[in-house]
């Protein structure tokens, strides 16, 4: 089965990276195209905090990385798990307004599909070197 991963990182300065892997793509060779960005000194970590489930912000993002882990997702698709994750009515707009700051945060990335927005979680985690 081929496979298609694309990295894309932007450094504090502005300036973008871009990897593409295609083909017979396994971990073994997706761990060597991370150290290669590693060894280039392209930062491999997002600035975002872990949530806090006591804020609205916090609530949304601990129900993107539990029910929309993978997948692509919608805005209005948020809207619903949120309303019946915590039994509360919610804006759509606002979701919206969240979804889109968590992808200038480079948290989700977000493409035009038609007419709306379509999201995707990023994940890039490098493991760390055992101590010694």
């Amino acid at each position: 089965m081929r496979k298609r991963i694309k990295i894309e990182l932007e450094d504090e300065d502005g300036t973008k990276y871009t990897l593409a892997l295609e083909g017979k793509v396994s971990r073994d060779k997706l761990m060597k195209a991370v150290d290669m960005l590693e060894i280039m000194d392209v930062p491999l970590e997002h600035d975002i905090k872990p949530p806090d489930e006591g804020t609205f912000l916090g609530k949304v993002m601990i129900l993107l990385e539990t029910t929309f882990s993978s997948g692509d997702f919608s805005s209005s698709d948020v809207a619903r798990e949120f309303e019946e994750k915590h039994n509360q009515p919610v804006r759509l707009s606002t979701i919206s307004t969240y979804l889109s700051r968590l992808a200038e945060k480079q948290y989700l990335k977000r493409e035009r599909f038609g007419n709306s927005w379509v999201y995707r979680r990023v994940y890039l985690k490098v493991p760390q070197p055992a101590e010694r």
